[in-house]
């Protein structure tokens, strides 16, 4: 088992400093597709977050999310 961290930039910073544990590269990249899915209610219009998944000081994944609108306010 390898050890996975899920950090993430943007509107709501958060570093992962304790890890989740997986079998391989494929099982931290459905870890971070539902990530993706409960921290969507975060973004705002024009905003942007990452979500980059290192294991060690190997990045894995990087997962950029940009929402672009034309809304006034």
């Amino acid at each position: 088992m390898t050890l996975y961290y899920y950090d993430i930039s943007g509107d709501h910073p958060y570093r992962d400093d304790d890890g989740t544990e997986h079998a391989g590269d494929r099982a931290a990249w459905r870890d971070a597709v539902k990530l993706v899915r409960d921290v969507e209610d975060h973004l705002r219009p024009n905003g942007k977050w990452v979500l980059t998944v290192r294991s060690g000081d190997r990045i894995v994944f990087v997962i950029d999310v940009t929402a672009t609108s034309n809304l006034i306010g």
